[in-house]
């Protein structure tokens, strides 16, 4: 049965209760339309105008946001991203006890695949149609979001949300319904990109992360933090570095700054571009703008101020 969030889409901050009254990012256009940034003025949560509505955002994912054989990149660097997200599941093992896994916004199910590898029961949810694919014994992915499924009450041991979160329209809702159907400790994940990070401060508009419009809101790892508490979490750990997203996310960044196409690299690593001399450029620089790039993300995670940041955290226990 379909269930809907009630709208509290509102110009009011669902974490701190101030006004989006001040807009750093104006005029920026992506997938056809322009689109800007508001910030809270007490907590500095960001929030995306105009808003996508769940019909739109179904549709884009399904179409735009991924290739058809839903694979990103080219096959050394998928190999590379699965190995990196072995970590994922060490860092969920660390602080979770074995059972059952929700993975929102599952995408091909990878991760999960290695969660079932490892005796995981897997669940996964994903706004791309052609999801059910991708299922395998011991593992249900199932299309839509959390709004659009029941499960049980205590049903899981652990939730995860690998840069989902900043994709969902009302995560004040939706951190309810984890926290609903979470065992009393379970584990919540939410990993997101950091507005307050060096990554972020250093690229303003060209941040390769801020990605409108599919980013509706936009987090610090502060905010993020407060949120979780208010929504009855114990925050147990936040990382700061993730191999996956941080370096690219300052060598894509780099080039956007420099005023080439924006986001050349990777559409060219997902086979949507060809070539063209910013290109040959932008590859011919692509080693010492990598080296750096790894410098500058173990800097920025040093400091606490990560362009990405993953925040562990579990249910309260009722006393």
């Amino acid at each position: 049965m379909r269930r809907t969030t009630q709208n509290r889409i509102t110009s009011r901050c669902f974490i701190c209760g101030g006004d989006f009254s001040g807009s750093r990012f104006a005029a920026l256009d992506a997938e056809g339309s322009r689109y800007e940034v508001l910030f809270c003025n007490r907590c500095g949560l960001g929030k995306t105008e105009p808003f996508l509505t769940e019909d739109e955002l179904k549709r884009i994912y399904s179409s735009s946001y991924r290739r058809e054989d839903s694979t990103r990149f080219p096959a050394f660097l998928e190999r590379f991203i699965s190995i990196v997200r072995d970590g994922r599941r060490r860092s969920v093992e660390r602080y979770a006890q074995k059972g059952r896994i929700l993975d929102i916004g599952c995408g091909r199910g990878d991760f999960l695949l290695k969660m079932l590898s490892y005796g995981w029961e897997c669940f996964g949810l994903e706004l791309d149609e052609r999801v059910s694919r991708h299922n395998r014994p011991g593992m249900e992915l199932k299309y839509g979001s959390l709004s659009n499924h029941r499960f049980p009450d205590a049903y899981f041991s652990a939730v995860t949300f690998w840069h989902v979160f900043e994709h969902l329209r009302d995560p004040e809702w939706a951190l309810g319904e984890c926290s609903r159907i979470l065992k009393p400790g379970g584990l919540l994940v939410v990993a997101v990109p950091n507005m307050e990070s060096l990554q972020s401060r250093l690229s303003g508009r060209g941040w390769f992360h801020l990605d409108p419009p599919f980013h509706l809101y936009h987090y610090s790892a502060r905010n993020i933090k407060r949120l979780l508490e208010k929504s009855g979490f114990e925050v147990k750990a936040a990382k700061h570095f993730s191999f996956e997203y941080n370096p690219y996310g300052f060598i894509q960044s780099f080039y956007n700054r420099l005023g080439l196409s924006q986001n050349q690299l990777y559409d060219f690593l997902r086979s949507r571009s060809g070539g063209s001399a910013a290109l040959v450029f932008t590859l011919a620089t692509l080693p010492v703008v990598a080296l750096l790039s790894v410098l500058l993300s173990v800097t920025e995670a040093l400091f606490r101020a990560g362009g990405t940041v993953e925040v562990y955290a579990r249910k309260k226990e009722r006393r």
